[in-house]
């Protein structure tokens, strides 16, 4: 029996002194055969995905909102923080969205859009996609690549950037005095200032997805990411080592994503009795870029 665990930012963005010691894991780090990849690469296109497969066509495909439309985009609902001259972009890790709320905001989108034939759905209260009769005709961005950062440069680049960029300020009029928002400003939450659109070709996973370091190793979050990693350490990967010790796993692999590198940590019983090779801190192991 062979186990593997995909773990996006495992190796997080976040300063090396801010890494708690991980003992389980730095043993088997330690042990065990690390390959490290030249480029990052994200969760929903590990392994590598067919460009022509979209994220969001398959979110429409399993929603069952695909009826509704030949082509789809992610359009996330978002929160920008102004700070001086820069907008600085925050998704759902940073606030919550109810059912209701996101019902009422997209009515809006749907009614001032409808002549362009643009449809507004949502899957999740903070999952929102827009369906189009035509190719969008841009390139976006990855919003867990811009959180806790400026968005400038990062709008939709591409044929149609023009057309899209307008849409994108339309939806922050559209939102600016919404009334779920004046409600959301009065209980001093954060507003929904916009949406933003982006797709990413995208793989059906091969293994389960540990995904508790995700967002803190996206924004940055040094004492969420510590805290997860703790308890993935304590609970997902000391049982590992437990069982392989045991026989009872003849093998296991750990893929990490995101974050500052993509890995994969391979370990096998007969690598346990490596003995001189010592744990380190998990950002000292060979391949592992400095932040």
């Amino acid at each position: 029996m062979h186990a593997t665990f995909i773990i996006p930012g495992l190796f997080p963005e976040i300063p090396d002194a801010a890494v708690p010691r991980l003992p389980h894991l730095e043993l088997a780090l330690a042990r065990g055969t690390l390959a490290v990849s030249s480029g990052n690469v994200m969760l929903e296109g590990w392994p590598e995905a067919d460009p022509e497969t979209s994220l969001a066509a398959r979110t429409a495909l399993e929603s069952g909102l695909s009826d509704l439309a030949p082509y789809w985009m992610r359009a996330d609902p978002v929160h920008f923080q102004v700070e001086g001259d820069a907008l600085i972009l925050l998704e759902r890790y940073s606030f919550s969205l109810t059912t209701a709320e996101s019902a009422a905001l997209l009515q809006t989108l749907n009614e001032h859009f409808s002549d362009r034939q643009l449809v507004f759905c949502a899957p999740q209260p903070d999952v929102w996609l827009v369906g189009m009769q035509t190719l969008p005709g841009i390139r976006t961005t990855h919003p867990l690549t811009r959180v806790g950062r400026n968005i400038d440069g990062y709008l939709p680049q591409g044929e149609h950037a023009r057309s899209w960029r307008a849409i994108f300020n339309e939806v922050q009029m559209l939102f600016h005095e919404h009334p779920v928002n004046l409600e959301r400003s009065t209980r001093q939450q954060r507003v929904i200032s916009g949406v933003w659109f982006w797709d990413y070709p995208a793989t059906v996973p091969e293994a389960p997805i540990v995904d508790h370091l995700r967002l803190p190793s996206a924004y940055g979050d040094h004492e969420a990411w510590s805290k997860a990693a703790l308890a993935l350490d304590q609970d997902l990967v000391a049982p590992l080592l437990q069982q392989l010790r045991s026989g009872s796993l003849q093998g296991c692999m750990l893929i990490g994503v995101e974050g500052r590198c993509s890995a994969r940590l391979t370990l096998f019983p007969w690598q346990l009795w490596r003995l001189w090779r010592r744990p380190k801190p998990l950002m000292r192991y060979s391949g592992i870029p400095a932040l």
